[in-house]
């Protein structure tokens, strides 16, 4: 009896010592990528032409359609998207018809204790498809391996059901993922046959916006048009700006900071330029709409357009991604548009960090919203433009500066960056 009582005490004991063994082996001291892969003005082109070359309205409804991505391509969407979900970086391969990924995480702020030094959770897994399965169903997960534990196939293939069952029991993700008919993992690159739906877009926006996420953009797009309204004719850029952010403090107290910037700068950037929230939210038509109005940033409205779009993206996509997409628009502006201006490069670097700060963490997305309630009108958005050139057509930019790499080049993005650093908006401490 003595022994069954021993024992019954012992159990609960030594299964909590067994699933605190197996956190201990996840956990690692290092991340296994340290870095996101950057982007180039060439990736973003690539991009461009994948996403202009499938964009819906290039499709009917039941039309079937194929696309290859490259290594290169596969790496560069994968590791933005699983940036996006804070992943510290993350890296695609493909060898012998098989697809590996690598990813790593940090997690000191979500372990109950805490360490001099981040603690990360690594993970490696590796997928094929197999022949005869149909879109999802026919990938399947080689190996799997986080931190130092390799997971037995009987967990990865109930991993494996419990997920596609998962997709299956949500309608939005469902009918999305029913889209891709055949995967199929090749010796250099990924075929995708995909058949487009009626509504498909408007379906995959409503799957990624939770319900929560569309709540505080209706806050926000209500509380813009009363300000734009209470402001009347002394409304500026800045003093929308302060005034968004300090109707973010109160919720931030018992909300995510984080969400409540991400919200403001999303309406704020559609308000800015021009084109609403219905591409982002259907039901964002039925809104109401702020009164127009032509606003300006260091005297000039398309800085106004540079800066916001720039803050939008960082949040949606990495600070990498804003900048590399502002500096891939000027580089196209020397070849045939308006010219390549350092002063627009100035108001994209300088949005991209307002957009980085806003989201880095809470205590970062509290700071600005701080920074921001306490303008008075006078807050400085972005750097300084004097001596700053523009409007250098393809001959006169590669002439002066020859293009990124170059150390000409190099020193005037430095000189932009200073610029940005002396800011008060934008000092790390």
């Amino acid at each position: 009896m003595k022994l069954l009582f021993r024992l019954c005490l012992l159990t609960p004991l030594l299964l909590l010592l067994g699933v605190l063994a197996v956190l201990a082996m996840c956990i690692e001291p290092s991340p296994l990528v340290a870095e996101q892969a950057q982007l180039s003005p060439a990736n973003i082109d690539r991009v461009k032409q994948l996403l202009r070359q499938h964009k819906p309205g290039n499709l009917l409804a039941g039309e079937t359609n194929s696309i290859a991505l490259s290594e290169k391509e596969l790496d560069l969407l994968a590791s933005h998207l699983l940036h996006r979900l804070n992943a510290t970086g993350a890296v695609l391969s493909i060898k012998q018809g098989l697809l590996s990924l690598r990813s790593s995480w940090n997690i000191s702020a979500f372990l109950p204790y805490k360490q001099q030094a981040p603690s990360y959770l690594n993970i490696e897994t590796v997928l094929a498809t197999r022949i005869g399965g149909a879109g999802l169903h026919s990938v399947n997960i080689h190996s799997l391996k986080i931190g130092r534990i390799d997971i037995p196939t009987v967990f990865i293939r109930a991993l494996v059901q419990f997920s596609l069952a998962r997709l299956d029991s949500l309608p939005d993700l469902r009918d999305a993922f029913t889209v891709i008919q055949t995967i199929d993992i090749r010796a250099e690159d990924v075929a995708l046959t995909y058949q487009w739906q009626e509504g498909l877009a408007e379906t995959i926006r409503g799957g990624l916006i939770t319900r929560k996420e569309r709540q505080t953009l209706a806050i926000y797009q209500q509380f813009l048009v009363a300000e734009v309204d209470r402001q009347g004719k002394n409304l500026t850029l800045i003093r929308l700006f302060e005034a968004v952010f300090r109707f973010a403090q109160d919720p931030s107290q018992t909300a995510d900071p984080v969400m409540e910037n991400k919200a403001a700068i999303i309406v704020l950037a559609a308000y800015a330029n021009g084109g609403g929230l219905s591409t982002l939210l259907p039901e964002a038509r039925h809104w109401a709409k702020a009164r127009r109005a032509r606003l300006r940033l260091n005297g000039r409205h398309d800085l106004v357009l540079h800066f916001t779009a720039s803050a939008a993206l960082a949040v949606a996509g990495g600070g990498a991604m804003s900048n590399a997409i502002g500096l891939r628009k000027e580089l196209d502006d020397a070849s045939s548009g308006s010219g390549f201006s350092f002063k627009d490069l100035a108001a994209d670097m300088s949005g991209a960090r307002f957009g980085e700060l806003a989201v880095a963490s809470s205590a970062s997305a509290s700071t600005l919203q701080n920074r921001l309630a306490k303008g008075e009108g006078d807050t400085l958005l972005m750097a300084g433009i004097d001596g700053l050139e523009e409007r250098l057509n393809k001959a006169q930019f590669e002439h002066g500066y020859g293009g990124p790499g170059d150390k000409r080049y190099e020193q005037e993005v430095r000189k932009i960056d200073q610029r940005i650093n002396s800011l008060a908006l934008y000092r790390r401490n």
